[in-house]
């Protein structure tokens, strides 16, 4: 069997690819990348087959692709980094803001990835900058190029929208310069694993920009929310998932979106996320597959991480803070200047602290992966390598297992159900379709015994 078909029959159609676009960026690749029915970006194999690389070798999910903590330690111990199993390896670890400009107000936090991607270009480190812009080849969102720190800023804030890299490797390749890439975990390590691949992305690919990162999700988690502010699925023109309220929790923001709605209208809305069905990211819902099967929460690949600060104090704070680990000294030294001439407001934390950040996210793709992982082993479905292994699913307890398990299973019953709630015309649909699982997940989430859940169906009489 060829390398490609390889990939084809294991990733691909094993429901593993996340859509990145590495194997669709090789010289000679077969593959290009088309959103399927669920409205996930995946590879297709529609080409002829002369790739003059592996596509496996450059695949972040395959049996072939080298792991965070070989990545890792390649990149960044010789430059005096010291390794975290939850942050990866780490120089420095801050919390804090932007202090100086709109960065934080433009940003889904404290605007510190915009102003680290900023201050590359800037400064000269770098003459370009990859990353997610609004409107991009008639999607809502795509990977772009800019050139300017004007072009950088309207690509602020997350979108949580399938987007794929092939189109801006090829232009790296075809013009040859010094970029700086921001990204997702899974993206940067594609790009790490392109690079060791390639000797023209390895030379060009000088700085690398991780999210925190909870999941991708399919583009029917937008038309969700739009279809929820009477804009029609397939009518969305735009959407902004992180707007920022004037006061409460930094995780109690709001969403817009533009579009049309039955009338035909051209319409703008805003709501508050909780107030919105399936909005809870522990549900899960449009998630790839993929994702359940990556145990990188810190971007660890990354010259620098930034995440939301979920810690208690920051949390409070509605105009957002930034969770910020460097491993590459070039980074700690724009931000020690940044510090010192009062740009940027941010505290040194310890890595544990950024650890917990993200608790939920760690417990899910470490503690959660090895249930999956076994589930996998006892279906008999090929799985992706990963650093965590099956065997440690014995050890954690039958009620928790089953919450996971829930998870993945309401995760893949969301596409689907929401592709017969667009067909029916009605978001009823898609809400029978997957609440009777949310609300057993959120049952056997919230009693945090085997015992405590017994008690709550079967209850004492009284007599």
């Amino acid at each position: 069997m060829t390398d490609s078909a390889l990939l084809k029959s294991t990733v691909v159609e094993g429901g593993y690819c996340v859509g990145c676009g590495a194997c669709a960026a090789v010289p000679g690749s077969p593959v290009t990348m088309k959103m399927d029915e669920a409205g996930r970006l995946q590879a297709r194999f529609d080409g002829v087959d002369e790739a003059r690389t592996s596509l496996r070798a450059v695949c972040p999910f395959s049996d072939l692709a080298v792991n965070e903590n070989i990545i890792g330690e390649a990149l960044f111990a010789k430059e005096g980094a010291q390794p975290d199993a939850r942050v990866g390896w780490y120089r420095d670890v801050w919390a804090g803001y932007v202090s100086e400009g709109d960065f934080r107000k433009r940003g889904s936090s404290g605007g510190m990835g915009n102003w680290l991607a900023a201050e590359l270009l800037s400064s000269g480190e770098v003459d370009a900058v990859v990353h997610v812009r609004p409107d991009i080849d008639g999607r809502l969102f795509g990977f772009t190029i800019s050139r300017s720190t004007v072009e950088l800023k309207a690509g602020s804030k997350s979108r949580y929208y399938p987007v794929e890299m092939s189109s801006v490797f090829k232009e790296m390749r075809d013009n040859p310069g010094r970029y700086a890439l921001v990204g997702v975990p899974c993206f940067i390590k594609a790009a790490r694993l392109m690079a060791r691949n390639d000797a023209v992305i390895d030379q060009g690919l000088r700085y690398t920009i991780s999210l925190v990162c909870g999941h991708l999700k399919s583009d029917g988690f937008a038309k969700m929310f739009g279809w929820q502010l009477g804009i029609l699925p397939n009518r969305l023109r735009a959407i902004d998932f992180r707007v920022k309220n004037d006061d409460g929790r930094a995780n109690q923001y709001s969403i817009t979106a533009s579009g049309e709605d039955a009338a035909g209208q051209d319409v703008t809305r805003t709501r508050q996320n909780k107030d919105f069905f399936g909005y809870l990211w522990s549900h899960g819902l449009f998630k790839y597959r993929a994702c359940d099967y990556c145990d990188d929460v810190f971007g660890e690949t990354a010259d620098v991480t930034v995440g939301d600060a979920w810690l208690p104090g920051l949390v409070d704070d509605p105009r957002g803070t930034n969770v910020v680990v460097s491993r590459n000294p070039r980074i700690s030294a724009l931000i020690e200047a940044g510090l010192a001439s009062g740009r940027l407001t941010l505290d040194t934390i310890t890595a544990d602290a950024a650890a917990k950040s993200q608790d939920a996210g760690l417990r899910h793709r470490r503690q959660g992966l090895a249930v999956r992982l076994a589930r996998a082993r006892r279906k008999g479905r090929w799985a992706p390598p990963k650093r965590v292994q099956p065997e440690a699913a014995k050890e954690i307890e039958y009620r928790q297992r089953l919450v996971y398990e829930t998870r993945e299973t309401l995760s893949e019953r969301s596409h689907d159900a929401f592709s017969k709630a667009v067909k029916t015309g009605s978001f009823e649909t898609f809400k029978a379709e997957v609440s009777p699982l949310m609300k057993f997940h959120d049952f056997i989430n919230q009693h945090k015994t085997l015992k405590s859940m017994v008690r709550a169906i079967v209850k004492p009489k009284r007599g």
